[in-house]
């Protein structure tokens, strides 16, 4: 679509002046005099005058024509099309003069028959004049010729500028153009240099010779904290902040132990990124850290500890059974259940590791498991909702879970996915559901409200309600949860009473 567009811009450009060249030409080949035959024999100046018209207008037409086929079919087409930069603006420029130039010359000599020796040696002396004159606008003006040729940098490039004794300016080049370079600083100001100036500076290019730039950061983890799990935690973390502020990646970010302190193990994070992201994208990444530490019940490191001060440090953390029962109350289909419910679940729930690049759900394929991500990070191919909203990027980050449909009724599962980092995955299964809705009858409602508000359909019967529905596919799924234990306490009141 953009290729015909593009074709469609070079035709409407071109052809305006290619017809009126050709019009011109038909004549002058064609009409021999009879342009003459309407009057305007008799008037032999008026003839020469419409004779010169026609010249002027057709070498002025062909040189229009020409211009453009070169801007937009060999700078803006095939020059773009190789370099992936757009075309200079000065190349533009000095190709549209030259064009012009010859054009005035040839029109000039053809038509006006005028010998050329003359003007070129009066325009060499008023040359030489100009050069003395504006001899620093001339520099700029090489110079900047020499800096399209040399394509050390290119439109769009983001470089850093830098001469001893000078600040460092780092910015996106924008333009060069006759007399000055444009760059765009981190703070979005034009800052312009002339291009004799800036062609002396030394220049560090980011974009090249790729457009990715690699950087590092350091965390620092307590001892205390198994290296396998500070690795996992510290990658998914980096890949969950690259992938909202750029979009999906392709590589994984690293990570390694980069050395042992007195405040604990220096982890080393490298990834890579555009230039213009490496700093947001650090901060995104130290903010990300933090959550995903979080969520796991950790902390980065501080000042160096005593032992005992450990000791009671590692007593007031939160335990493995209060961390279970966090992430199971944060899965949307279990909202609103009492504690008891809750706590009967995360004491069912078993743990799964999954190494990077696993496909742990195949779309279409039964089950009788919900799960929620504990650490790591997880991409999901289709639509999966998490709390009744599409899952940005169809990550799946630590506290999200899948498949309560294929779990509570039956139903395949919508979605592949797959694990981009190693993750760990807290697992409940049928027995543990089983249990929650014989114990607990009443969490049977609470369940199917909160499937309802998931967007979560059931194959309803002729007049029959959609939550109904539900109920009747979940009972089905679990044997001996009747219809009053389905209901709420009202409702099932209500019920006895008739």
């Amino acid at each position: 679509m953009a290729h015909l567009d593009q074709s469609r811009q070079i035709v409407s450009k071109t052809l305006g002046p290619l017809l009126i060249s050709i019009a011109i030409l038909l004549v002058f080949l064609f009409g021999g005099e009879t342009y003459q035959r309407f009057g305007i024999e008799a008037m032999d100046s008026t003839g020469a005058m419409m004779k010169n018209a026609l010249g002027a207008v057709g070498f002025m037409s062909l040189a229009v024509l020409v211009n453009r086929i070169i801007r937009y079919v060999i700078f803006e087409g095939f020059i773009v099309s190789a370099t992936g930069t757009p075309a200079p603006r000065l190349l533009l420029q000095i190709s549209s003069l030259v064009i012009y130039a010859i054009a005035i010359s040839a029109c000039a000599r053809i038509v006006f028959n005028q010998d050329l020796t003359f003007l070129w040696a009066a325009s060499g002396v008023a040359g030489l004049v100009l050069g003395m004159a504006l001899r620093e606008l001339l520099q700029d003006v090489f110079a900047g010729i020499a800096l399209n040729i040399d394509r050390a940098t290119r439109i769009g490039d983001w470089i850093q500028i830098h001469r001893s004794g000078d600040k460092e300016i780092i910015g996106q080049l924008t333009e060069i153009s006759w007399r000055t370079t444009r760059i765009k600083n981190l703070l979005d100001d034009i800052i312009s240099f002339p291009n004799s100036k800036f062609s002396s500076y030394t220049i560090s290019n980011f974009s090249l010779p790729q457009e990715l730039s690699s950087r590092s950061v350091h965390i620092i983890l307590d001892c205390s904290v198994p290296a396998d799990q500070a690795i996992r935690i510290l990658q998914a973390a980096t890949l969950d902040a690259l992938t909202e502020l750029i979009g999906p990646q392709k590589d994984l970010p690293t990570v390694a132990v980069n050395g042992i302190k007195i405040e604990g193990v220096d982890y080393m994070i490298g990834f890579s990124a555009p230039w213009k992201f490496l700093l947001p994208g650090t901060r995104a990444i130290y903010k990300a850290v933090l959550v995903h530490l979080a969520r796991a019940g950790l902390r980065p490191a501080g000042r160096s500890v005593s032992v005992t001060e450990r000791q009671v440090s590692q007593a007031q953390d939160a335990p493995e059974s209060a961390r279970l029962l966090e992430l199971v109350e944060r899965a949307p289909v279990f909202e609103g259940l009492p504690e008891a419910g809750l706590r009967l679940l995360a004491s069912q729930a078993r743990t799964l590791r999954f190494s990077a690049g696993r496909v742990v759900i195949q779309a279409g394929e039964a089950g009788g498991e919900l799960y929620i991500l504990r650490e790591g990070m997880m991409e999901a191919h289709g639509a999966i909702k998490l709390a009744g909203q599409a899952s940005v990027g169809h990550m799946l980050r630590p506290g999200d879970s899948f498949g309560a449909a294929t779990a509570l009724l039956g139903s395949p599962h919508r979605q592949t996915v797959r694990s981009r980092t190693e993750v760990l995955m807290l697992e409940i299964g049928a027995p543990a559901l089983q249990q929650l809705f014989e114990k607990l009858p009443e969490s049977l409602a609470t369940v199917t409200a909160n499937l309802a508000a998931m967007g979560t359909t059931a194959h309803a019967l002729d007049d029959e309600d959609p939550h109904q529905a539900l109920l009747r596919h979940i009972r089905h799924m679990f044997p001996g949860v009747g219809m009053a234990d389905a209901l709420e306490p009202t409702e099932r009141a209500a019920s006895l009473a008739h």
